[in-house]
């Protein structure tokens, strides 16, 4: 898929071109930005924009790849590894795909710059797909910045669309969860005292109630 939109910025324009494809049998979901104005001024450093203000024309493109697989098995193996460490304070995490992603950015005619970071935090969003829409189930991206993986939350949990506020432009891993598999962020596994246990041990206090009140009674 491709879709451009073109932005006017002072006497210039900006033409933001995203790119989606897909490696698997499913076509690639949409992709979006919720304020283009804002991702502009964060993707230009201020003499850029300058340039831009005064009439030249300037171009990003974002490109976003779905694949099933990751090629390269040692990195496979530490989103292996990121994925269980966080399931530690999330619960069991089900995975997805995995989402590549990179951007360029030139003005006029000077040669394309990569964009790995924003000067400030942008919403992009992603429609997920819908063999993947579920009532009652989170939705998260494991993003891959520079070898330190970060479990990013869904910014929109009650719409069917992934928003993520990120300066980072990092590709990762899209990944699900049921509601009832959800734990604590942050506390670890919830401890679920059974009904069973529940029960028996109301027992036991009623019981020693009992006792106390029947001592007390035949003192006086």
């Amino acid at each position: 898929m491709h879709e451009a939109t073109h932005i006017s910025y002072g006497d210039g324009i900006v033409n933001i071109v995203l790119d989606s494809s897909s490696q698997t049998e499913v076509s690639a979901p949409g992709f979006r930005f919720a304020d283009y104005n804002k991702l502009i001024t964060s993707s230009f450093t201020k003499k850029e924009l300058e340039r831009i203000d005064d009439g030249e024309i300037a171009e990003i493109t974002f490109y976003f790849v779905v694949s099933d697989d990751i090629d390269d098995a040692e990195i496979m193996r530490q989103y292996e590894v990121a994925v269980e460490e966080n399931e530690n304070d999330y619960g069991n995490l089900s995975e997805g795909f995995y989402l590549d992603i990179r951007a360029v950015k030139k003005i006029s005619n000077d040669e394309q710059e990569v964009i790995n970071t924003l000067s400030d935090e942008v919403d992009i969003q992603m429609d997920i797909p819908l063999y993947l829409v579920k009532e009652n189930r989170n939705y998260y991206f494991l993003a891959d910045k520079k070898g330190k993986y970060e479990l990013w939350e869904n910014e929109t949990p009650d719409a069917e669309v992934l928003t993520v506020s990120t300066r980072t432009l990092a590709s990762g891993l899209f990944l699900y969860q049921e509601e009832d598999e959800r734990t604590l962020p942050g506390k670890g596994k919830v401890f679920r005292i059974s009904e069973n246990v529940f029960l028996g041990s109301a027992v036991v206090v009623l019981v020693i109630l009992w006792f106390v009140v029947d001592y007390f009674h035949k003192r006086g």
